[in-house]
């Protein structure tokens, strides 16, 4: 999965939550939480989504493997709005 298959709207939804984010595009590969993302801000990050998109995250994928990286939230994401 490359930076290109991230959307940007998701990727603008994404960023206000990531302070040690550059402004270019976010690679699938990057970790959440090297770019700052900690449990304070996956809180407002999962009512930013929710509310952008219309959907509800089940608790069962609320997990870390699923907040690793740019591109396994959006993996898990794009499931719930496909």
């Amino acid at each position: 999965m490359s930076a290109s298959e991230i959307p940007d709207t998701f990727q603008d939804i994404l960023r206000p939550h990531l302070p040690y984010a550059d402004s270019g595009e976010l690679a699938a590969a990057s970790e959440l939480g090297g770019l700052g993302l900690d449990s304070m801000s996956i809180v407002a990050l999962l009512a930013d989504i929710e509310n952008s998109y219309d959907v509800e995250l089940p608790d069962d994928i609320l997990n870390e493997e699923t907040f690793a990286t740019v591109g396994s939230l959006w993996r898990t994401l794009s499931t719930l709005v496909a």
